[in-house]
């Protein structure tokens, strides 16, 4: 099975395990919300955000051994953006809101952006072709 993916093999198992990762923490989002952002974000943007997700995460995860890169940039990467978007958006309301109180959420919004790294690289590297060059 190991022979079967093509180099470096390293990575793809890497982002294998980020891409099900991001599912998970769609999965956790959907059924047990964090409720200081679902209460301003609202229950059906929360369940969007969480959707993509599960989406980007899955699609990413099917695509990224076989190499079928345009997919995984359309329906894995981008939606995945497009949640951490939602997320990072709430976030710097909640911290702009919460300035008057002394509350920050400064230490969240570097997170988000530490979180969409892996993405911003995958994208990079997989940017010039649909499909995967070295398979034959």
């Amino acid at each position: 099975m190991w022979e079967s993916i093509t180099e470096p093999r390293h990575l793809k198992v890497a982002y294998l395990v980020i891409y099900a990762v991001t599912v998970a923490v769609g999965v956790v989002t959907l059924v047990k919300p964090p409720q200081s952002i679902e209460g301003p974000l609202g229950t059906v943007t929360t369940m969007l955000w969480a959707g993509l997700f599960i989406f980007g995460g899955v699609v990413g995860a099917v695509t990224v051994l076989p190499g079928w890169w345009w997919v995984e940039r359309l329906l894995g990467i981008a939606p995945i953006f497009i949640g951490l978007a939602i997320y990072l958006a709430v976030v710097v309301i909640l911290h702009i809101r919460g300035l008057d109180l002394g509350a920050s959420r400064l230490t969240q919004i570097g997170i988000i952006l530490l979180a969409s790294a892996p993405f911003t690289l995958r994208g990079l590297l997989i940017r010039e072709y649909s499909y995967e060059p070295r398979r034959g």
